[in-house]
């Protein structure tokens, strides 16, 4: 996996900016990586429809896809975690506002706690 920075390390990339440290600290797991919510998924979307959506801009830790216990169906949203940033900072930007259904726009961003209720920004940089 990939270890969090330490601090504010240097990216490789200029076009990606380095995660805060409390980015790191809200949205990056030892374990499973970089930690992304995405919602308005259409109904029948699963784990496997998830995972070839996001997969196309690197490995993929775990998806969890909230399905309904009495109807199957998707409850409209689920988690994706990529284990280097670079390529959740991308999947964040780049699809964050795809349609993938008439008026159903997705929204894509960095998963926070819930209790901290940050937001850290879909497609325009990192902000708090």
């Amino acid at each position: 996996y990939n270890s969090p920075p330490s601090g504010r390390a240097s990216n490789p990339s200029a076009d990606i900016p380095t995660p805060t440290d409390e980015m790191v600290a809200n949205c990056y797991h030892h374990t499973q990586g970089w930690s992304l919510y995405i919602a308005n998924l259409e109904e029948n979307s699963d784990e496997l429809a998830i995972y070839k959506l996001f997969s196309p801009f690197g490995a993929i830790s775990s998806v969890n896809a909230m399905i309904d216990s009495e109807t199957g169906k998707s409850r409209g949203y689920g988690f994706v975690n990529m284990p280097q940033y670079s390529s959740a900072f991308e999947a964040v930007r780049l699809m964050h506002g795809v349609q993938l259904a008439p008026g159903k726009n997705l929204s894509v961003s960095f998963k926070t706690n819930r209790r901290n209720n940050h937001k850290f920004p879909s497609s325009s940089g990192i902000k708090s």
